[in-house]
């Protein structure tokens, strides 16, 4: 028998571990082991999210538990849990403040029923499908039947609007065909809701624009003496991202219209806005009555 030396037995058996070694991995389709023979856990990249700060019901809001809730915070849970290769991260800031640190990259995205215009495309990345819609409305005092449409807000104010809302954007566009006699509208850093309904109920201002369901559930508690006066218009809202986040925003495309294919975001719509507001706009204003 041939006699092997102490230095070359502990040779080959390091050389055996190592061959059994790589075997292993190959069965595992090539991932690196984690002990026990079973692959390493996918990464996962952490995405930092601004959220509005400012309560925007029923999108977003802290509810009676201190907890955010709303159609768009439940939508981002939604592909929090179908996009496994992210985890969000959210910070609650002021509106103009999103905009800002998307922008500058400070946060990836950003989520606050944000309408598209050209100023806005040229510094961002919008994604190419709307997760949703804000169907907005003109209102008025109850005892006011002299508005109907904005072609009725000629020459009449509508309460001060932040120049970064999507609203706004509607309003210059109708001014900009109408420069002879626009509605008359002043802009402003920032404004609630809650402030914009005062306004008209004492007679300050003629009227104001605003997603109807945010009016409904802010005069709700405020129990002014208005009225929807008219549904002006139903526009899709969007996921707003750093320019640099193109492989994000395709992946939050492929989510999302999964997510309306199989039912789940019309039906969320249903749940917050009591209709479902993916049907056409007239399928959506037989749902409601207004006088």
């Amino acid at each position: 028998m041939k006699k092997f030396s102490l230095a070359a037995v502990i040779l080959a058996s390091a050389l055996a571990v190592t061959a059994c070694g790589s075997s292993s991995n190959k069965d595992n389709g090539g991932a690196p082991s984690t002990g026990g023979g079973q692959p390493a856990a996918a990464k996962v990249t952490v995405l930092k999210v601004a959220r509005n700060a400012v309560p925007n019901p029923p999108f977003s809001y802290l509810n009676d538990k201190n907890v955010m809730d709303g159609y768009t915070v439940e939508y981002l849970k939604l592909l929090d849990e179908r996009l496994e290769e992210y985890k969000f991260e959210y910070e609650e800031i002021a509106r103009e403040a999103m905009l800002v640190g998307v922008e500058s990259g400070k946060y990836d995205f950003a989520a606050n029923f944000y309408y598209r215009n050209p100023e806005r495309e040229a510094k961002y990345l919008f994604s190419a499908v709307e997760y949703g819609y804000s169907l907005n409305s003109l209102i008025v005092k109850k005892d006011r039947d002299d508005i109907r449409s904005l072609d009725d807000m000629k020459g009449k104010k509508l309460t001060p609007m932040s120049p970064s809302t999507g609203l706004r954007t509607l309003v210059v566009d109708y001014n900009k065909k109408n420069a002879s006699n626009p509605i008359l509208v002043e802009d402003i850093d920032a404004v609630t809701d809650a402030e914009a309904v005062q306004w008209v109920a004492s007679g300050k201002y003629d009227a104001f624009l605003t997603n109807t369901t945010v009016f409904e559930n802010v005069n709700a508690q405020l129990k002014l003496p208005l009225k929807i006066a008219a549904y002006v218009t139903k526009e899709p809202i969007w996921v707003l991202f750093n320019k640099d986040k193109k492989d994000l925003a395709a992946r939050f495309d492929e989510a999302t219209k999964a997510l309306i294919d199989d039912g789940t975001l019309p039906a969320l719509s249903e749940k917050w806005f009591g209709v479902n507001m993916f049907k056409s706009l007239k399928d959506v204003n037989e749902q409601y009555k207004f006088k």
